[in-house]
């Protein structure tokens, strides 16, 4: 599984910069060689590819679904064929420039060896990254970057679901209680194991934070009744949060 898409940058000697600096005095003497201007090209193109879009990882809401990781994924697809596909043009074009030029410098007894020894590691570079930004690379790695989502999303909603299946039995085992609960000692058995039960499943349920101050409240020493004439009150208002709770579950079904 991969984690997420990382940015793939251009290396020091495919830069114009460093060519005008590295392929020698002498070699300059041979005439113009057009690789800086390709230099300049892929440079440009690379400069035009939005990494964001790539990785479904990066552009991934907090609440995303399993839908929106395919709809990234498409539009990683389509980032990859928009930008990448013309870097990758613009490479082979830098790296057959490149390789024709030392075999010019090679013909040539008065540019040293060292100029076409640049010429050839620029060619190399160019092909190696020509290789790194294919489907095979960079391609497998979108895909790589959008299972790992996947498989995440996947294990949340199954730790959800356990996490739900959980909660709906404290709940209905609460709601019962408190249909029955007459006395201070009646409430205490309930809070103890229901409410509490509930309390401990809430936080893991995002979808239901907007009821976690209330429950707070009522699994809180504060919140049990002191008298008996106290109950029949405070499991109505329990159960009007129970009752809130159940709707709001119901409509995430």
């Amino acid at each position: 599984m991969g984690g997420p898409l990382k940015r793939i940058d251009i290396p020091d000697i495919l830069t114009q910069k460093d060519w005008d600096k590295k392929k020698g005095a002498i070699a300059k003497i041979a005439g113009k060689t057009g690789i800086g201007d390709a230099m300049k090209a892929v440079d440009k193109a690379h400069g035009a590819i939005d990494w964001k879009k790539l990785s479904v990882s990066m552009n991934s809401p907090s609440n995303a679904t399993l839908d929106d990781l395919d709809s990234l994924l498409d539009e990683a697809r389509a980032e990859y064929k928009r930008s990448v596909e013309p870097l990758r043009t613009q490479l082979q074009k830098l790296r057959d420039l490149a390789e024709a030029t030392a075999k010019k410098f090679k013909s040539n007894k008065l540019i040293p060896k060292d100029s076409t020894a640049h010429a050839e590691k620029v060619a190399k570079a160019a092909d190696q990254l020509f290789v790194a930004f294919n489907q095979s690379s960079l391609g497998d790695k979108i895909v790589d970057d959008y299972e790992g989502m996947k498989d995440a999303i996947e294990k949340a909603d199954k730790v959800r679901a356990k996490g739900r299946e959980i909660l709906e039995k404290y709940m209905l085992s609460l709601a019962k209680k408190l249909k029955t609960a007459k006395t201070v000692s009646d409430y205490q058995d309930l809070w103890k194991e229901d409410i509490r039960g509930v309390g401990t499943q809430l936080p893991k349920m995002p979808e239901l934070k907007a009821f976690l101050k209330d429950w707070r409240n009522i699994s809180s020493q504060d919140g049990l009744p002191e008298t008996d004439d106290d109950v029949k009150g405070r499991c109505k208002e329990v159960m009007a949060v129970l009752a809130r709770m159940d709707k709001q579950m119901k409509a995430m079904a």
